[in-house]
């Protein structure tokens, strides 16, 4: 047995060797003979794919050189500037001197032909001038009273946007008309001061105009209620921009930039930023909106006459609960809305005489009442914005004076309008964190610049900015 097995063995060895060997001739063998027959490939450096061709270069046609549109200019820049009389205009572009120019009205029920028919125009000029100054105003739009400068060479009257249309006769050319700009100019200003007993003296008092410090109640009047919650010794400031007409030197626009206010020590401050014309921001160093759902208080300089809660009625002597606030001011005075949103009703609504409500979103929704008219256009269905002129105090249906009903129905529930909690307003988006940051620089150098102390930008008190 053990021989048969040491048998098998050298045999299974000697296959195994035989195998090897032609495994090893099968293999080697090729090889060898592959290598004997091929030259090596040397190469210098790194070999680079070639670039791929231009997918233009490979379709039929030529090639053209393209100019990229110009950005579109100032019309301030192209436009001719007006002058201060007509003559002067008459003389720059025709040459002609004129020996009368007066200033005529636009009556009512009148068109501009039967006022140039008053000036001494004939009917034939009188058509010729009116079909060039056609497509440069709209002539059914002109407001009675519009003053109109004439002379027996052409004539001239304002329209918006600051630009003025004339039409003036050339002795060869006949009758052309243009649009011109009122030459402007503009200044920044700055404003502070301490609060006494009414922000509304104390920005009198340092001449604020009118324009931007409703502007500046309008921002403010998201976060503080100037009714109950500033004190004396509270102090404000405004940055602003006047223009001023360079003929007539009266002011045609403000334009605040920034407002802030030191209420009980605590700072407030909100910068201006424009969305590309489309719409207008106000936001805090951070870019927090100034925004919120609500303005608390729709209504400038007035007085709380009326909380919310139970009262003995002024008219039946009963104690009943008043679901409002009513704000005493004199009648006349502009209401807004306190909110963008539709208007859902408008017009007299018995105890309420004339009436306004505007749904804000699903959950809020505003009313006021008491009006003595209700803005042109604010009618059911209407789209509003805050700010809004809605209305205008008045005293009709159950009233004893001028004063505005204000209320705030968070889901069809009358709340407080002084005490309910209000959301903030959005962000500014990321993309326009940036350029926002350089606009609030820009506001920093400019208070810089009239050697005022900004102590919403500095943290200081009242009593330090009083000292200085």
């Amino acid at each position: 047995m053990i021989r048969s097995l040491a048998r098998m063995a050298k045999v299974t060895s000697r296959s195994a060797l035989r195998f090897a060997t032609a495994l090893t001739v099968c293999f080697v063998g090729p090889v060898a003979a592959i290598a004997a027959t091929m030259e090596p490939i040397r190469i210098d450096g790194t070999a680079l794919p070639q670039p791929k061709p231009d997918f233009v270069s490979l379709m039929p046609g030529e090639l053209v050189e393209m100019t990229v549109p110009l950005t579109r200019p100032d019309l301030s820049s192209i436009l001719p500037k007006s002058t201060a009389t007509v003559t002067e205009m008459v003389l720059a572009q025709t040459g002609q001197q004129s020996t009368r120019e007066d200033v005529y009205k636009l009556q009512s029920g009148e068109g501009l032909a039967t006022l140039l028919a008053r000036t001494g125009f004939t009917r034939a000029d009188a058509s010729a001038a009116i079909n060039e100054v056609i497509g440069r105003a709209s002539l059914r739009a002109l407001p009675v009273g519009l003053e109109v400068r004439a002379t027996e060479h052409g004539f001239a009257f304002s329209a918006k946007n600051g630009r003025e249309i004339y039409a003036i006769r050339d002795a060869e050319e006949g009758w052309m008309a243009f649009t011109a700009i009122r030459p402007v100019e503009r200044y920044v200003a700055y404003a502070q001061g301490i609060i006494d007993d009414s922000i509304y003296r104390a920005a009198s008092a340092s001449d604020i105009p009118d324009g931007a410090l409703a502007e500046y109640i309008r921002v403010m009047g998201f976060s503080v209620d100037f009714q109950r919650e500033v004190r004396s010794g509270d102090a404000f400031e405004l940055l602003y921009e006047q223009a001023v007409d360079s003929i007539t030197g009266d002011l045609v626009d403000t334009k605040l930039h920034y407002a802030g206010l030191m209420l009980s020590g605590k700072q407030l401050g909100y910068y201006r930023y424009d969305h590309d014309g489309t719409r207008v921001g106000w936001y805090d160093r951070d870019g927090q909106s100034a925004a919120r759902t609500l303005i608390r208080t729709p209504i400038s300089g007035a007085r709380l006459s009326s909380s919310f809660g139970m009262r003995r009625h002024p008219i039946s002597g009963y104690n009943k609960m008043h679901k409002g606030v009513d704000f005493a001011a004199p009648s006349g005075t502009p209401i807004i809305a306190a909110g963008s949103g539709v208007i859902t009703k408008s017009g007299w609504l018995g105890a309420y005489g004339r009436y306004v409500s505007i749904r804000h979103n699903g959950t809020y929704s505003t009313a006021y009442a008491h009006m003595s008219r209700i803005a042109r256009g604010i009618t059911p269905g209407a789209r509003v914005e805050q700010g809004q002129i809605i209305g205008y105090v008045g005293s009709s249906g159950r009233s004893t004076g001028p004063h505005l009903h204000y209320e705030i129905l968070v889901n069809n529930r009358k709340v407080n309008p002084l005490t309910v909690s209000l959301p903030t307003g959005e962000k500014i988006p990321p993309e326009l964190l940036a350029p926002f940051k350089k606009r609030v620089e820009l506001v920093e150098a400019e208070v810089m610049a009239t050697g005022s102390l900004h102590f919403a930008g500095m943290e200081l008190l009242p009593s330090e900015l009083a000292s200085n």
